[in-house]
């Protein structure tokens, strides 16, 4: 049932339907969207929006009140409104992770013929570049973790087009937490799309191949981002931004990069960003040499090696993908094994998991979603210490995400 409220009535758990104002008037991408945290209730309110239309059938009605407890605003644990506003926020994720893996699939096919056109020598469509980005940001809207999550799953032999799909994802979702304008972020996802095209002209031999690169198979490995600059720069009309990506992504602050090995004063900010989400998805992904590692991992190794990255891009990208990110492995107080399956934004350090294997125990146990932030659930979160190999471990293959 739709109903026209007040902006000041929304809370979270309601359902938007329609923004009743201009598209300048407030800063979302999306019409439709689950209010999901009170960062999204904040923006509703400090814009300019008087009225909206809410769907009661998607989300909780007007007459739904949450209360204050601790620093962000819930339901009481175990109360008819929270578990309205569970299943409604659970319905909620299914659809996005659902629309989400149909972003991937399409963006995975149109990657995929733009790298063999690129490798024709036909000029890249960059009006479908830029509706693919669109609908990345849409979806990184609706849910900021199912699309950098579902990008991430590839198998081996569509690592490089997955790769630049999942760091146009990454590179959305972390130009939105940095605050930054709606062209940025279209800029963003673009540079992220098209910064490895230049591997079009490296040999898929060497691409894919099982085993380490030899001298000379790296060195060519390392000419990737000069070829596709020059590569792009044939088409006039791709931003001095996207060439600067596509060139420098391998770049580091501590200048020992390639292939310009630029001081950090001539790396710019959106370089910074690149080559944040594109070490991130290389090092968690499949390779044909290697088992990626568990994402959270993967963080804790990141904010190890100094001199690579941009610390404070480094802070946000974590505030973006989560301290421990869709798809962690993490142990919990009573000797547990958790998938992380979604962030809580006000508390990042306490995700919401689903449980299914007892340490203790040493086997599998019924899966149960569990909000690590509610009173009363274990808080004790470490994530686990190494990559798991799960056919080897000898453990059960985690729960799909979601």
């Amino acid at each position: 049932m739709l109903k026209k409220v007040a902006v000041s009535d929304l809370r979270v758990g309601m359902y938007i339907h329609e923004l009743c104002g201009s598209w300048i008037d407030h800063s979302f991408w999306r019409s439709r969207f689950l209010i999901q945290k009170e960062s999204d209730l904040q923006r509703l309110t400090r814009s300019r929006l008087q009225w909206v239309w809410i769907d009661t059938k998607r989300g909780v009605d007007v007459d739904v009140r949450a209360v204050t407890l601790g620093p962000f605003t819930r339901p009481p644990a175990g109360s008819a409104t929270a578990r309205a506003a569970q299943a409604v926020a659970l319905s909620h994720e299914q659809e996005a992770f659902a629309n989400a893996h149909d972003i991937c699939e399409v963006a995975r096919d149109r990657v995929t013929q733009m790298f063999a056109d690129a490798r024709l020598g036909n000029r890249i469509d960059l009006g479908q570049v830029e509706r693919l980005v669109q609908d990345m940001a849409e979806s990184v809207e609706e849910h900021p973790d199912a699309l950098t999550s579902l990008a991430r799953i590839k198998r081996a032999d569509q690592y490089t087009y997955m790769h630049s799909v999942a760091v146009a994802a990454l590179m959305t979702s972390l130009s939105r937490a940095m605050g930054l304008p709606d062209d940025q972020v279209r800029l963003a996802g673009m540079a992220g799309l098209l910064h490895d095209i230049g591997k079009v002209n490296i040999s898929d031999a060497i691409l894919n191949k099982p085993g380490r690169l030899l001298p000379d198979e790296y060195a060519q490995i390392q000419k990737h981002p000069e070829l596709g600059e020059a590569l792009l720069r044939e088409d006039a009309d791709i931003p001095p931004e996207v060439l600067d990506v596509c060139r420098h992504h391998h770049e580091r602050i501590d200048g020992q990069g390639y292939p310009d090995r630029l001081p950090a004063d001539r790396i710019a900010q959106l370089v910074r960003m690149a080559s944040i989400c594109d070490v991130y998805d290389a090092v968690t992904s499949n390779r044909p040499y290697k088992k990626g590692w568990d994402p959270a991992f993967a963080i804790h190794k990141m904010l190890h090696w100094d001199g690579q990255f941009d610390p404070d891009i480094l802070q946000a990208f974590i505030r973006a993908v989560g301290r421990y990110p869709v798809g962690s492995i993490i142990s919990l107080t009573q000797s547990e094994l958790g998938l992380v399956v979604a962030q809580n934004c006000e508390v990042p350090e306490l995700p919401v998991v689903k449980v299914f294997y007892s340490i203790r125990w040493s086997h599998a146990i019924p899966e149960r979603r569990v909000d690590l932030a509610e009173a009363g659930s274990p808080s004790q979160v470490l994530p686990v210490a190494f990559p798991v190999d799960w056919a080897q471990s000898g453990l059960p293959v985690p729960p799909v995400v979601g």
